[in-house]
């Protein structure tokens, strides 16, 4: 995701609660920048913020 776009997802979403369901790699001018967004809300969430997501959401599965 284009970091322009995820500043206008933010913008758009303003400060609504959201469940973060997909991300994507922000870039900007084509370099990775490092972090993810949620494809949802625009927030920026640090590679291993996601991971952590990703696990938790893993081990809630499991669990069910």
């Amino acid at each position: 995701m284009d970091y322009s776009k995820s500043q206008k997802l933010k913008e758009e979403w303003g400060k609504k609660p959201c469940d973060h369901p997909a991300f994507e790699k922000v870039y900007y001018t084509g370099a990775f920048l490092m972090n993810y967004s949620c494809t949802t809300c625009g927030a920026d969430f640090t590679i291993s913020q996601k991971m952590a997501i990703d696990e938790m959401r893993k081990l809630k599965k499991a669990a069910q």
